[in-house]
């Protein structure tokens, strides 16, 4: 039997790094107060989708444990090695692996920040599991499969086929319209443009539309101050602040108090929509909403409801899940195949057309956020190889 094999097979061989703080009991009230402070300050090191991870990570290998009879926390390495090979062999119902390697990996990243914060060696580091982690990811080597991009062609497809000036239908699809340019034109992904305020917008009168985008994947910490463009249009068909304006404009008649008024004031200015006219304020006029409309800390994208009856504009912000999912709706009702596509397609689609159009490698970093050349050279590879090639040079 295994070494780690004991009482009831629990392992107690884990080795201890550093006890967790205990605070004497003569402690003085000051220092208590800085141990409150400094446990609440260690809930901000990691973004709360990266510690939902670590949580359901953790509560997956705490019910292995439990399983097969094994001690938790601390573990024995030989516990964790199990646990990777479990993994591994667990499929989907297509019968494909259910943990991918990336998977596989976070798991353990869990397991091991829960025993680091409990003050225990980290067993995940062990020699005998990074090599059986790494004997999969060499098993598995396959390609990376990535969303293929949506150009601007298709992202006014989908718009064009939305119910703008229906009631309630007209009002989601103001909705979806906003969320589009924000991952196709301001190139953010879906968490960030779920997770925008109607603070995070400024009307600029030469620009368009400032988005100033929070705690992202690339800076988690928000150490730096991003702001996205969103430019006007050419015409009102592809004018990002447009949509904005037309949103917003819904989101206000929606705190009306009477809801017969709010119902009627919601279809007068679905019906009064015009695609092909501007609303931005960009041909010199004033647009629909005013700055005072944006000073609120409210969420931009919010759930809506609707029936047939009926629609609602709630408080709440949508997911980014939502939004990837109302993506594949919306273009499925386009007459588009959705399969090969999700949110970040209008990102790739936003490398691929600036590169189609001219862009340069260090435009697209900026305007994107990408820190390497080498993050959007991808896309030139995987969707526009013709870019910066000499096969355009051949004289053929």
């Amino acid at each position: 039997m295994s070494a780690i094999a004991g009482n009831g097979r629990r392992s107690q061989l884990a080795a201890v790094a550093e006890p967790p703080l205990i605070l004497d009991p003569e402690i003085d009230e000051e220092l208590e107060e800085l141990e409150a402070i400094s446990r609440g300050l260690e809930e901000h090191t990691l973004s709360a989708n990266t510690r939902r991870a670590y949580e359901k990570a953790w509560r997956s290998f705490t019910w292995f444990c439990d399983l097969h009879s094994l001690e938790a926390l601390p573990a024995h390495p030989e516990a964790v090695r199990w646990y990777v090979a479990w993994m591994s062999t667990q499929t989907d119902e297509w019968g494909l692996p259910r943990f991918a390697t990336a998977t596989i990996r976070q798991h353990l990243a869990g397991v091991a920040n829960r025993h680091v914060k409990d003050g225990y060696l980290d067993p995940t580091g062990h020699k005998a599991v990074s090599d059986l982690v790494r004997g999969l990811a060499k098993l598995r080597a396959t390609r990376p499969v990535r969303k293929r991009p949506l150009l601007l062609d298709d992202v006014t497809r989908i718009i064009g086929t939305m119910d703008h000036d229906v009631y309630p239908n007209g009002v989601s699809a103001a909705r979806d319209a906003v969320a589009l340019w924000l991952g196709f034109a301001g190139a953010l992904r879906r968490s960030e443009a779920a997770g925008l305020q109607m603070k995070d917008l400024e009307l600029h009168p030469k620009d368009g539309i400032h988005v100033h985008v929070g705690a992202s994947k690339a800076d988690q910490e928000n150490a730096e101050a991003d702001v996205v463009v969103l430019p006007f249009g050419s015409t009102a068909m592809t004018c990002a602040p447009c949509a904005v304006h037309r949103w917003v404009a819904l989101v206000g008649i929606a705190q009306e108090a009477d809801a017969s008024q709010r119902r009627r004031r919601t279809m007068r200015q679905l019906f009064a929509y015009q695609l092909d006219d501007h609303v931005c304020g960009s041909e010199g006029g004033y647009g629909l909403i005013s700055s005072a409309d944006l000073a609120s800390v409210t969420p931009l994208m919010r759930a809506t409801y609707r029936n047939r009856y009926d629609a609602r504009i709630h408080k709440v912000s949508v997911s980014g899940d939502a939004l990837h999912s109302m993506l594949l709706v919306r273009m499925a009702e386009a007459g588009m195949d959705p399969s090969a596509y999700g949110f970040h397609s209008l990102r790739a689609g936003h490398v691929t057309q600036a590169r189609r159009n001219g862009a340069t490698t260090e435009e697209i970093m900026r305007a994107g956020r990408w820190r390497r050349a080498e993050t959007v050279n991808i896309y030139d590879r995987e969707y526009n190889p013709a870019a910066r090639n000499s096969v355009t040079r051949l004289g053929l």
